[in-house]
């Protein structure tokens, strides 16, 4: 107890003053999600502003095509390629490509999304692992903290991911010519341990900051340590997160495809419900982890 103290102390320029001890059970990590809901809260407007900007311009390039009867009878037959066909001999005429605008939009807003994340994650696994709320001052001190540390580590964890997607998939394609079950094979055991060295690397953005560690190859190695001890509970929360992503996706679907298109509120709200959730699913994954790092 007394070591989780010092932890929750240690975490410099995104602390607050502990005034009582962290919780041991993994359960109460998992309720800060509700409890502290302020990364709930800046998750969905990180993911949702950008996007709404970009369907914003979007929109705008499929407006001129509502004035023809024939619109509408594609979006219902929900033929993609009869809608892009349509959408490209309208363009031709268009006077403002919107459309081409949304395209150019697209990866510096995704690019800009993605440092936010990383901020806004240094200020959330910092709230997480702290006994008590932080202020607002110390979450955005708590962010640009270990922004570089985070970063660092996601740049790592994209080239390892990239290497290991890249031999699997060669010598997946190489061996499915030989024999096909024996391509199915690689493939899975490359995708799985593409899954764990992902997970290797989120880890290690937890134990960084739960830490207090800067140097990412030691944070690398707490993870590995805590992974080690700590398999059977990691095993069930990331395999609990992916089963909830998946049963998340097939309600998510399913009412995609029995909605009709011109039912706009519902299908919003449903979509909105579907990104808090995802990102709930996220967050409970990370409290987690925290909170097994702190109890290693």
């Amino acid at each position: 107890m007394v070591e989780i103290e010092k932890r929750d102390r240690r975490i410099e320029n995104g602390e607050s003053r502990i005034e009582t001890p962290a919780p041991t059970s993994l359960g109460a990590y998992l309720r800060r999600i509700v409890q502290r809901p302020r990364a709930w809260a800046l998750s969905y407007l990180v993911t949702t502003l950008p996007a709404l900007g970009l369907a914003l311009l979007t929109a705008l390039g499929w407006l001129p095509l509502t004035r023809y009867p024939i619109f509408s009878q594609i979006l219902e037959t929900r033929s993609l390629g009869a809608l892009f066909d349509f959408a490209m001999a309208e363009m031709k005429n268009a006077r403002v490509p919107w459309g081409t605008l949304a395209l150019l939009f697209a990866l510096p807003a995704w690019v800009v999304a993605r440092l936010f994340w990383t901020w806004l994650e240094g200020g959330t696994l910092a709230e997480y692992a702290a006994a008590q709320t932080l202020s607002w001052r110390a979450f955005a001190q708590a962010g640009w903290r270990w922004f570089g540390v985070l970063l660092a580590l996601n740049l790592a964890g994209a080239v390892l991911l990239g290497v290991i997607g890249g031999a699997a998939l060669l010598l997946a394609a190489f061996a499915y010519m030989l024999a096909p079950a024996l391509g199915w094979a690689i493939a899975g055991v490359g995708l799985a341990l593409a899954g764990l060295f992902a997970t290797w690397i989120e880890v290690a953005r937890a134990a960084a900051v739960t830490q207090n560690e800067r140097r990412i190859f030691r944070a690398l190695g707490s993870a590995a340590s805590a992974m080690a001890k700590q398999a059977l509970l990691l095993a069930g929360l990331v395999g609990g997160g992916l089963a909830l992503y998946g049963l998340l996706f097939l309600v998510h679907r399913w009412f995609m495809d029995i909605l009709p298109l011109h039912w706009w509120l519902p299908t919003l709200v449903i979509q909105q419900a579907y990104t808090l959730l995802r990102l709930g699913i996220r967050l409970t994954r990370q409290a987690g982890q925290v909170g097994l790092l702190l109890n290693v």
